[in-house]
């Protein structure tokens, strides 16, 4: 009990109080995903720079940005370009880099069946790792039940927003930060993982995905192209799928036992 009393926040209000308005929710959100500004902001500028430094336009760079929402893919995509690499390959190594997206989306399914299907093309537009981790916990444990395609919005356009006004701020600054990538640029994407725990001590399968993708990362820090990076992402996805579906097996189990002991 202490442990859940902890964890929770303003999302949905005590039992018997009033729904929370569509603003409350919007904005418990994007307070949700504040912790993340600390590696989003670092992140965001150096992007804008690799960008320009790797050849493209500022609106190439700005493009990229947009389009593909994540920074794991722009880090690698912005070093494949500088490297010369074909558009197919950087098209496929991006595409490769979203897989762990399905795996997010596969999990929160059953917890968003009731919005709209309009709403959830664009929610899973801002499906990144931070939403995700921030999510799952409160709709496991009934906290969000109100207007989640807000909350959703909420916490994904915090982020978005940020990152892509750092990117501006990164293309201002151009050569100005000469090599940016020797910066030790790998503390922010460490304290966006250490923020993650942090939110998800709270739910085991959460800790248990947080906690392999921390360990991966810190392991890998030696692979080119921020490859680390994505290879603690993938090992976090699948560790953390992996114990949803225990969870869920289980679950009918647990039920049956309880039936019989009734």
């Amino acid at each position: 009990m202490e442990g859940r009393a902890l964890s929770m926040s303003a999302t949905d209000p005590p039992p018997g109080a009033p729904p929370p308005t569509p603003r409350q929710v919007f904005l418990a959100g994007a307070r949700s995903t504040m912790p993340f500004l600390a590696s989003a902001i670092p992140m965001g500028i150096a992007g804008g720079v690799l960008g320009l430094s790797s050849g493209l336009s500022e609106f190439a760079t700005l493009g990229l940005a947009m389009a593909v929402n994540s920074g794991t893919a722009q880090f690698v995509g912005f070093a494949l370009i500088a490297d010369g690499a074909s558009w197919p390959a950087i098209i496929l190594t991006t595409l490769i880099l979203g897989l762990r997206m399905l795996l997010y989306s596969t999990i929160l399914i059953p917890y968003v069946k009731e919005v709209p299907q309009r709403w959830r093309i664009v929610l899973g537009f801002g499906l990144i790792d931070e939403v995700f981790f921030v999510a799952i916990d409160r709709l496991r444990n009934g906290r969000l039940t109100h207007h989640k395609h807000l909350f959703f919005l909420g916490a994904s356009g915090l982020l978005y927003v940020t990152w892509m006004t750092c990117t501006v701020i990164g293309m201002s600054l151009g050569s100005a930060v000469p090599d940016v990538e020797k910066l030790g640029l790998d503390f922010p994407v460490t304290a966006m993982f250490i923020a993650m725990l942090a939110i998800g001590l709270t739910n085991w399968r959460v800790a248990a995905a947080i906690g392999s993708a921390g360990v991966t990362v810190m392991l890998a820090q030696g692979l080119p192209y921020n490859l680390g990076v994505v290879l603690a992402a993938i090992v976090g996805a699948v560790v953390g799928a992996g114990c949803e579906l225990a969870t869920r097996r289980n679950q009918p189990k647990a039920s049956e036992q309880k039936e019989n002991v009734a």
